[in-house]
């Protein structure tokens, strides 16, 4: 085994593989082996697959966010982290497995051993893995972008939304859509007949029940599969950020309501207060900057559903994946800011709670927005 490599068999870690699986992709999860379990079952292996290597095609890549302990054998700090996860069995995940972070200095060596790839970090598969530590997510418009600019190919089934996403956006994406449809329908069709569209375009179904839509856009087929993605893509990060920003004022105010009443000096709080700051100028810069992007959005929709004319709104859905890579970093910044101060916040214990926990809390908030 490798310096330094996780090594996990069964029990609660075995069990988080299991969750894992149920989880399947997410912003901070590349679920590979669900992906390419459902593409092979389907006869259609993934082409051209993310990886060359057989076993990174049935691993789990991971934005982690990094404890306290785990940064002492990282080369540098980072807030969040890449950690790799390969099944010892993909089809019975509770036998285990193995993992890393890609900021290992033991990485390359896990990596060589896992794979069988020699000089591991110089393959592309490695160079792969070093590239995506640097992006702050994996949800699918922002990697599916990434991926482009950096002059790579991958099946398009790695970027479809989940079914929990896509459930969790019906009723947004029905109420957004519902100009357009009538637009392309003639008329105010029934709720039923908006939905139904609304689900093939979430779930990258492009049949002739959209053909309306395309018709309206005057799209080509391929320009009509590439709009819809963009538009798929706006439509996420809207949904998103509005689940996002609500969270938001509980988490400004929660930093000062949590500060300990014991066991803190006067320049801790001191301290503390410039963080804070900090904190809440960074929170509201992420904010504006997905304000001004999606102003972008409504404002092009609205020239469509009120001049009906489609040439602008075409041509803006076209370019929508250039926004992506901005949108998907500051949504992101927001998402895990909010999430992790839910989860941190809640294990407080009040009486042990001491004016050093509390700086090392704010302080790693702080530096997950990069602030």
């Amino acid at each position: 085994m490798a310096l330094g490599m996780r090594q996990f068999n069964t029990g609660r870690a075995a069990g988080s593989l299991q969750s894992l699986m149920t989880a399947r992709s997410s912003s901070r999860v590349l679920n590979l082996v669900h992906a390419h379990k459902m593409a092979d079952r389907s006869g259609s292996p993934m082409d051209p697959p993310l990886f060359q290597s057989p076993t990174l095609r049935r691993s789990f890549i991971i934005k982690h966010r990094m404890r306290p302990d785990e940064r002492l054998n990282m080369p540098g700090f980072s807030a969040t982290a890449t950690k790799v996860i390969i099944p010892m069995d993909p089809n019975n995940l509770a036998v285990g497995g193995k993992s890393s972070f890609v900021s290992e200095a033991w990485f390359g060596s896990m990596m060589t051993d896992a794979t069988g790839t020699a000089n591991f970090l110089e393959s592309p598969d490695g160079q792969l893995l070093k590239e995506l530590d640097k992006i702050p997510s994996f949800d699918p418009f922002l990697l599916r972008e990434w991926l482009a600019r950096s002059g790579r190919v991958a099946d398009e089934r790695y970027f479809d939304l989940t079914p929990s996403i896509i459930e969790g956006m019906e009723q947004f994406v029905l109420e957004e859509i519902s100009l357009l449809v009538s637009m392309a329908l003639s008329g105010q069709p029934a709720t039923a007949a908006v939905l139904r569209l609304a689900r093939k375009m979430l779930s990258s179904q492009y049949d002739d029940d959209l053909r309306p839509l395309q018709e309206v856009l005057r799209m080509t087929p391929d320009d009509f599969r590439d709009g819809m993605f963009g538009w798929k893509g706006l439509l996420y990060y809207k949904w998103l950020f509005r689940r996002v920003d609500a969270k938001v004022p509980a988490l400004v105010s929660g930093l000062t309501e949590l500060r300990p009443r014991r066991q803190i000096t006067r320049d801790q709080i001191d301290e503390a207060n410039a963080m804070i700051r900090s904190i809440s100028t960074g929170v509201l810069a992420c904010a504006k900057s997905v304000q001004v992007s999606l102003l972008a959005y409504d404002t092009a929709y609205r020239g469509l559903t009120q001049t009906q004319d489609p040439v602008g709104f075409r041509q803006f859905l076209l370019r929508a994946p250039q926004m992506f890579l901005d949108l998907g970093e500051s949504v992101g910044l927001l998402e895990h800011s909010v999430d992790y101060w839910g989860y941190r916040s809640k294990a407080i214990e009040p009486r042990r709670f001491t004016g050093d926990d509390y700086l090392m809390l704010i302080s790693e908030l702080k530096e997950g927005l990069g602030v």
